[in-house]
């Protein structure tokens, strides 16, 4: 079992220079991979100096699709891998840790490595907005790759792996649509039991879907546990008509 490159999606969240995203969509092509997405780019991201850099592989950067927030970009994406040089709040895991699973992944759904801008990285919601956090191990007192470098090492890595077929579960992930219709679910529940107030609702929300997205929720058990929200909601609702009458 080898990396399904075309369900294998290299997100760029704000890329600054039209370099780094020629160079991204050149290493991509290097090893088969073809799905580019750009979140906030540049608006002459196709420009003269990424035609340079892309050598050969303008085509990936043609036919890459623009999106204007990362949610967008995630929605129908079933596993999504930030990236950090470790100098974030959150605790990475090592590029080996998860490639196994993302291969996994890649035969039948969608699975997408995202990057941040050359200056700063991906924030901490959008972090937490991602599955699990990786980091490729550098040097600690220079610990911050190129973005087109880091991508290269990950497209090479994947590229690489070849799983052993038995005994491998394909069980099916929810896309990133699916999670934000459960979340706007569990943001009303919450504000019908009075659980958050304004102050503190983006927080708890942030918390409880990364919570939930570490835990790798099947599509039955995210089912089973939108169905319980619906019925939570019901008889709250019927308790509150019963005690008007």
């Amino acid at each position: 079992m080898k990396v399904c490159c075309n369900n294998t999606i290299f997100i760029l969240v704000r890329p600054l220079f039209l370099g780094n995203i020629g160079s991204i969509a050149r290493v991509l092509k290097n090893f088969q991979f073809m799905q580019l997405r750009l979140v906030d780019p540049p608006k002459n991201y196709k420009d003269s100096e990424a035609r340079r850099m892309s050598v050969g592989a303008f085509d990936v950067l043609k036919r890459c699709q623009v999106f204007s927030s990362l949610s967008d970009a995630l929605k129908d994406v079933s596993i999504a891998i930030g990236t950090t040089s470790g100098q974030s709040r959150e605790t990475p895991e090592p590029l080996s840790a998860i490639t196994h699973s993302a291969i996994r992944c890649s035969q039948n759904q969608l699975v997408a490595f995202v990057f941040g801008d050359e200056r700063d990285g991906l924030t901490r919601d959008e972090l937490m907005r991602c599955h699990r956090t990786i980091s490729i191990p550098t040097n600690p007192a220079f610990s911050a790759l190129n973005v087109a470098q880091a991508v290269g090492i990950i497209a090479y890595e994947l590229s690489r792996e070849k799983l052993n077929e038995e005994n491998e579960s394909q069980e099916m992930h929810p896309d990133g649509k699916l999670d934000d219709e459960l979340f706007l679910q569990v943001d009303e529940l919450l504000d019908n039991i009075e659980f958050t107030r304004k102050f503190n609702r983006h927080v708890i929300l942030r918390e409880l879907r990364s919570l939930y997205q570490r835990s790798f929720f099947t599509q039955r058990e995210r089912d089973l546990l939108s169905g319980i929200i619906r019925r939570l909601k019901q008889k709250i609702i019927e308790s509150e008509s019963s005690r008007t009458l």
